[in-house]
């Protein structure tokens, strides 16, 4: 699994998950998330972990409007 952080240019959009309901909130310019699960192709969305939490982002957002600061690659245990 490659496990990638970026840093926040602009305010984006992230879904939270709040009482079994999704809510929008937004990201501050700054802001470090790291892609938790899937690639970041595509105009779907990935898992991220933001603020110590699970939260979904466009990965067109990510692209556009992020930096990617890390890249790292950690392998699965056989």
């Amino acid at each position: 699994m490659i496990s990638q952080r970026f840093k926040i240019k602009i305010p984006l959009v992230v879904l939270i998950q709040v009482d079994g309901l999704y809510t929008t909130m937004y990201t501050t310019v700054g802001e470090i998330v790291t892609i938790t699960n899937g690639p970041l192709d595509g105009v779907r969305m990935v898992e991220v972990q933001w603020r110590d939490q699970t939260a979904l982002m466009f990965t067109v957002e990510l692209r556009e409007h992020a930096d990617l600061i890390s890249e790292t690659a950690s392998r699965a245990k056989s």
